[in-house]
């Protein structure tokens, strides 16, 4: 897979391979995406998609080549700082037991985001993604695959990442489901400058 565009790049993946197991995941891999940039990586199934995404975010190392964030490798920073910088919500978003409201001010708590601006921080994050307040004492166990995909995607965004990375978020949900994270996902474009970079196997998702 290769994609370039006019530098300079928010996040550029150069010659990116990934061996597991003795089978080649990714080969040779070459992109650039702009700051404030949506970009879809559109392809069937094992294509590797996937792993593309955990590669950026160091849940994977590469067996060779680069990512760079701002033009700088992402080996020179602390995994946990890469991850404030770069959010992946993955197809299947774990929720941590508890609350919505819980599951929200985990990282922000953890970032070390003040009290009273974390909560503002969460209930904006909320709104975007399309959920009144009232969801922030929902049990994230006994949310929907709608509910619990856009929770995923307020999570990250009220930990203001530069980029988000969405891995097949509409995968397993029903077209009216699926319209509404795609909602929310729009809507983050509005309001926000991060860079996203959304995987998807639907060509008709890319173009919309």
């Amino acid at each position: 897979m290769s994609h370039h565009r006019e530098g300079p790049y928010k996040l550029e993946v150069r010659n990116l391979t990934l061996d597991l197991e003795g089978k080649r995941i990714l080969d040779e891999v070459d992109m650039g995406i702009g700051e404030g940039e949506s970009f879809c990586v559109l392809g069937g199934s094992g294509a590797g998609k996937s792993m593309l995404l955990r590669t950026v975010v160091r849940l994977h190392e590469p067996s060779s080549g680069e990512v760079l964030l701002d033009g700088s490798t992402i080996c020179e920073l602390p995994p946990s700082t890469l991850r404030r910088r770069v959010s992946l919500v993955q197809q299947s978003p774990a929720m941590l037991d508890g609350t919505v409201e819980d599951n929200l001010m985990y990282g922000l708590d953890l970032a070390g985001v003040p009290r009273q601006e974390a909560e503002e921080r969460a209930t904006e994050a909320l709104r975007v993604s399309a959920l009144d307040t009232s969801f922030l004492r929902r049990r994230a166990e006994k949310l929907s695959g709608g509910e619990r995909q856009r929770v995923a995607i307020a999570r990250a965004h009220a930990l203001r990442p530069e980029v988000l990375l969405l891995d097949e978020p509409t995968a397993a949900l029903d077209p009216g489901r699926t319209r509404e994270v795609e909602a929310a996902i729009l809507k983050l474009k509005e309001v926000t400058t991060m860079t996203l970079v959304i995987v998807t196997h639907d060509i008709d998702q890319a173009r919309r």
